[in-house]
C-alpha cells in the first residue's frame, strides 16, 4: 500500500509524493515523454536538428529536476546529460559535413 499524502503544502510536495508513490519513475517517464513529444513536434526541421533540440531541452530540464531531487538516481540524470551531448555531437557532425 502506498502512503497517503499527509503533509503536502505546495507543488513541490505533490511532485515529491508522486515520485515516492511511483518509486521514482514518474519524472523519468515525464522526461522521456517530453523528449518524444519535442522530437516529433520539431520534425518540421531535419531529423538531426530535431534530435539535437529535443535532447538539449530535456537535458536542461533533467538537470533542473536533478538539482531539486526529483529524479530517481544519478544514473537517469547522467543518461539525459549524455543524450544532450550526443545530440550536440550529431548536430555538429551534420553541419560540419554539409558545409565543408
Amino acid at each position: 500500500m502506498y502512503p497517503w499524502p499527509t503533509n503536502i503544502t505546495g507543488v513541490a510536495g505533490l511532485a515529491s509524493w508522486t515520485n515516492v508513490v511511483t518509486d521514482g519513475w514518474f519524472w523519468t517517464m515525464i522526461l522521456f515523454a517530453l523528449f518524444v513529444i519535442l522530437f516529433f513536434s520539431m520534425k518540421l526541421y531535419s531529423t538531426e536538428r530535431a534530435f539535437a533540440a529535443s535532447s538539449f531541452i530535456t537535458m536542461i530540464i533533467a538537470i533542473l529536476l536533478g538539482s531539486i531531487g526529483l529524479l530517481k538516481n544519478g544514473l537517469v540524470l547522467t543518461a539525459f546529460i549524455i543524450l544532450g551531448g550526443l545530440g550536440l555531437v550529431v548536430l555538429w557532425a551534420t553541419n560540419h559535413k554539409s558545409y565543408g
